[in-house]
C-alpha cells in the first residue's frame, strides 16, 4: 500500500488527536476500484505518527453482509465502532452519524487540537472549513486514491491518498507460508484448508477471512502449496492436509 502525502508546505506537531474513518467507504473503495480489502494494520502504523492518539473510531452499516463480521477486526485498534445499520430505512446514515461525532468532540473535547478525517466526501467540507477556520484546529484526510473529493481536499491543512498495490497480496502469500511452515515443525498440528483460513486472518487482521481464502485458493491452484489425503489424531476424521515445500 502506497501513501500519497500532501502536507501544503506545513509542519504539524504531535497534538492531541481524534480520528474518524467511514469504514463503509474504505471497504468498498478498496474491494470495486482495486479488489482487495482495507490493510487497516498498515494504516494505523501511518496514522499513528500523525499526533498523539485519543480517540479512533469507525463508522459503518455492519449489517451488510460483506462487513458484518469486521468489527471483531477493528477491535485489534479500537473499541470505539459505531454501528450506523439503518434498519428497513432506504437512507444512509453514516455519514450523519459521523458528523455528529466530529461535532461532538469539537464542543466536549476541547483538549483534540487535531482532527482526522478517513474520507473523500465532499459532505465533510464544510465541517472541515468550520473546524479550521472558526476553531483553530488542524485537520487531515485520508481516502482512497480516485475518491478523494477536490473540495475537501481544499479545506483541510493536508491530505493523503491511498493507493493499494500487489504488494498488499505478497504480504498475504508469505502470511500464508510463515503459518505453513510454522504448523509444519510441529507433529502434532495438521494444516487444513479452512482452519489456515481462520488462523492467518486472526492473526493477521488486515485481512479478511474472504482475503485469505481468496489467495490460498490461488496458491493451490498454482502449486506454490499442495495437498495430501490426513487423518486427524483425534477425532479420525479424514482431511486434507495442505503441503508447502519450502526448500523448493
Amino acid at each position: 500500500m502506497q501513501y500519497i502525502e500532501n502536507f501544503k508546505g506545513e509542519t504539524l506537531e504531535k497534538v492531541p488527536t481524534s480520528v474518524f474513518v467511514d469504514y463503509e467507504a474504505w471497504f468498498y473503495g478498496c474491494k470495486n476500484q482495486y479488489h482487495v480489502g482495507p490493510d487497516i494494520m498498515g494504516w494505523f502504523n501511518h496514522v499513528r505518527d500523525k499526533g498523539e492518539l485519543r480517540d479512533v473510531i469507525f463508522f459503518a452499516d455492519f449489517s451488510q453482509e460483506a462487513i458484518k463480521d469486521h468489527p471483531t477486526k477493528l477491535r485489534s485498534i479500537s473499541a470505539s465502532i459505531v454501528d450506523c445499520s439503518k434498519g428497513d430505512k432506504t437512507k444512509d446514515y453514516t455519514d450523519f452519524i459521523m458528523l455528529d461525532h466530529i461535532y461532538q468532540h469539537l464542543f466536549r473535547r476541547q483538549e483534540i487540537k487535531h482532527f482526522i478525517l478517513f474520507t473523500g466526501d465532499s459532505h465533510f467540507q464544510s465541517i472541515v472549513a468550520f473546524l479550521r477556520n472558526f476553531n483553530d484546529k488542524k485537520v487531515g484526510v485520508y481516502a482512497i486514491e480516485g475518491s478523494l473529493s477536490p473540495l475537501l481536499m481544499d479545506a483541510a491543512n493536508w491530505h493523503t491518498k491511498i493507493l493499494p498495490t500487489n504488494e498488499r497480496n505478497n504480504s498475504l502469500e508469505q502470511a500464508v507460508l510463515n503459518n505453513l511452515i510454522w504448523v509444519q515443525e510441529k507433529s502434532d498440528i495438521i494444516a487444513t484448508f479452512r482452519k489456515t483460513v481462520s488462523v492467518v486472518a486472526r492473526n493477521n487482521p488486515e485481512f479478511s477471512e474472504d482475503d485469505v481464502f481468496s489467495t490460498l485458493s490461488k496458491m493451490i491452484s498454482d502449486g506454490i502449496i499442495t495437498q495430501e489425503d490426513a487423518t486427524l489424531p483425534v477425532t479420525g476424521h479424514a482431511v486434507k492436509r495442505l503441503i508447502y515445500d519450502n526448500k523448493q
